[in-house]
């Protein structure tokens, strides 16, 4: 019709093309001059974008935590590492950042959904908000804007304080001191089992790669403990590692999912013959997460069985929390989280006290006498208060932590409602600030030559010296690691037991084994390394 204008197509995709270039400028002069966090100190590209993340933890595989050390050298403790998020390396600031009762801190959501279990399961599908706006997943946003409305089903993954709270309470009973002082007789069985298998490889000459013999014992105790039965990983020949494995693999993803929210949604709507093809430790990842449903959703469905023993799981189900939170595709996250956690972390550590016990002749011996004067009789392993007031085991397990870390991986918290202050800086409110663990353990001024193990350096500490609070292999304040005294319980049991009752040595492998060098949340080495391995005498 005449007086009537129609835009071609070429036309529309040159508005387009000019709307998105003019959209970029606004965004780069809104991040490096107008943001919250604009004066803070880093690198002008990190401000820019989350490509230079990106780049150092995708593509060159978990390298970022290395990288910002090299930020924090050239520009001081506080960094802006990305558009939106601040780091510290000040050991003294731990405390602050992670704090206690009495201060919210959230977590930042963006960073969150990491491995996952925040998605929905296989076959649902959920919207996606941000910031008021409906998405539809899968979204990849550079800002770092939109939030899955389920994320954070796992108490991990929680981004608000209050809500995290209400889950963790309802966790909190079942990993008290208490709790797992009843739980001990458990773990004991356990590690007896472990024992055994340990002498089987004495007579046969077998090696043992202790990451597997260890990831089994973690994996037992913490499914039993969850569901009431074991995976039996302690009976199988192979360590059935296939089960551990699918949690430590899936880990390589963890920063490509927090960039690209969908490829994990993606992979789960995949045919699983392509997935297991493509991806092979997503699909263990997947198939844990099935064989977790199928467990919860038994138990949901009726009464227990009259040979169940007492779980965790079983009680959460006929616990008072809100119905909302007692859904199948919550307690599967909250199941892939916990078992995750219980068997990863402590796993890793006994690999690495494994290997730095064995590595030095001074420090081997030195343990071996301390219980050998402690424990008159191998089969009858004192109980763990007795076993943390060994001076020595004590110093190697503080030590040790120091060289496993816990997670290597930032932890951010965000104080939402109030301003942080760090030295002259003040932190805007709603400000992601990270600090990591293992910058913290290779602190030169807390811990003179860092990089030497040398449990020396926790034995006659005065009080106004100890270096205890700058160890943060469990976090601190109210997000602290809820499995911290399960785990401090198998670290003290299995290290006095397998080190009084046998003698071993270290088998084909060297420092490079035990050497961290990727940053996929939790530590990982060399991948070409055939772990820590080692022969029994």
């Amino acid at each position: 019709m005449p007086g009537t204008s129609i835009l071609s197509p070429l036309h529309l995709a040159e508005i387009a093309a000019v709307t998105f270039v003019v959209y970029l400028i606004g965004l780069t002069v809104y991040r490096l001059h107008f943001s919250p966090i604009a004066k803070f100190p880093g690198p002008r590209l990190a401000a820019l974008t989350l490509w230079y993340e990106f780049y150092h933890d995708v593509v060159r595989g978990g390298q970022y935590v290395f990288k910002i050390q090299e930020l924090h050298e050239q520009y001081g403790p506080i960094v802006r590492i990305n558009p939106h998020e601040l780091h510290v390396k000040d050991l003294d600031f731990y405390d602050v950042l992670y704090s206690g009762p009495g201060q919210k801190r959230d977590k930042w959501g963006w960073a969150t959904e990491m491995f996952g279990n925040s998605t929905m399961l296989p076959g649902a599908r959920s919207p996606c908000l941000g910031h008021g706006r409906v998405v539809l997943e899968p979204t990849f946003c550079d800002s770092a804007d939109s939030v899955p409305a389920r994320l954070g089903s796992s108490g991990f993954g929680t981004v608000s304080h209050d809500l995290h709270r209400l889950r963790r309470n309802a966790l909190n009973p079942f990993f008290s001191k208490q709790a797992i002082g009843r739980m001990e007789p458990l773990i004991r069985t356990l590690i007896e089992k472990l024992c055994v298998r340990f002498e089987g490889c004495q007579q046969t000459g077998e090696s043992v790669n202790t990451l597997h013999a260890y990831a089994a014992l973690t994996s037992d105790v913490i499914t039993a403990y969850c569901f009431g039965t074991s995976y039996g990983c302690l009976d199988d020949p192979s360590w059935k590692w296939e089960w551990p494995q699918a949690m430590v693999e899936s880990t390589r993803a963890c920063h490509l999912n927090k960039q690209f929210k969908w490829v994990f949604p993606a992979m789960q709507a995949t045919p699983e013959w392509i997935v297991r093809k493509l991806n092979p430790a997503v699909m263990h990842l997947i198939n844990v997460q099935k064989d977790l449903a199928h467990q919860i959703s038994t138990m949901m469905s009726g009464t227990p069985p009259k040979n169940e023993e007492p779980n965790i799981f079983r009680e959460l189900i006929n616990g008072n929390l809100p119905a909302s939170e007692k859904s199948l595709a919550r307690l599967v996250d909250e199941g892939q989280t916990m078992i995750s956690a219980g068997q990863e972390t402590s796993s890793f550590f006994l690999q690495q006290a494994s290997y730095f016990i064995l590595a030095d002749a001074d420090v081997h011996a030195r343990l071996k006498a301390e219980l050998f004067q402690a424990i008159p009789d191998p089969t009858s392993i004192p109980s763990l208060a007795r076993l943390e007031n060994l001076s020595y085991l004590n110093a190697v397990v503080q030590e040790v932590h120091r060289f496993s870390h816990g997670v290597v991986g930032r932890l951010e918290r965000v104080s939402p409602d109030e301003p942080v202050q760090y030295e002259d800086w003040v932190i805007p409110a709603g400000t992601p600030v990270s600090m990591t663990s293992l910058l913290q353990h290779r602190d030169p001024e807390k811990f003179p030559s860092p990089m030497q193990f040398d449990p020396e350096r926790w034995l006659g500490q005065s009080d106004n010296a100890r270096l205890d609070r700058y160890l943060v292999p469990f976090s601190k304040g109210t997000r602290q690691c809820l499995g911290i005294n399960l785990a401090t319980a198998e670290i003290y049991l299995t290290l006095a037991t397998v080190f009084r009752r046998f003698d071993m040595e270290l088998y084909g492998t060297t420092e490079r084994d035990a050497e961290i060098v990727h940053d996929f949340f939790i530590p990982h080495g060399h991948q070409d390394s055939k772990g820590v391995r080692v022969v029994f005498k």
